[in-house]
């Protein structure tokens, strides 16, 4: 059986408006800064996961066995920040994972700005379903 491609138009193989891409660019940056600092709250962890899997579904078939690597830290690191804030401690970053979390804005920035709106719209719906799943990560071999 053949699968029928969908037609897409010039606009959605454009990357996103460059206003959307500095308002993206902004919540991200602002909920690390904001948990970094210590005044991070269960909103701005939900905020840095997002970007984990967001990054994560942008990537797709770019995606490399080191951005997963990288991707399986971090969200372990955000874990472990989860479980210490049930434990009563406040939201914030275990040492010495700031680097990996860093590097995934940064991959999470890359892809933002050049992706087609499409793939984004894409990895957003991905995201989406997960969150509506049973399952605890998206992540191979979390």
């Amino acid at each position: 059986m053949m699968r029928k491609r969908k037609i897409r138009t010039k606009e959605i193989l454009l990357p996103l408006p460059a206003a959307a891409v500095r308002n993206i660019f902004l919540e991200n940056h602002l909920a690390l800064a904001t948990i970094r600092t210590g005044h991070g709250t269960p909103d701005t962890m939900i905020v840095l996961l997002r970007i984990l899997y967001m990054t994560f579904y942008l990537l797709d078939k770019d995606r490399t066995d080191a951005d997963l690597a990288l991707f399986l830290e971090v969200e372990a690191a955000l874990h472990e920040s989860i479980e210490a804030a049930g434990a009563g401690r406040d939201w914030g970053l275990p040492s010495g994972c700031l680097p990996a979390i860093e590097r995934v804005l940064l991959r999470c920035d890359e892809a933002v700005a050049t992706m087609p709106k499409y793939r984004y719209g894409e990895a957003w719906e991905k995201v989406t379903a997960f969150i509506g799943s049973a399952r605890e990560s998206p992540l191979p071999g979390s």
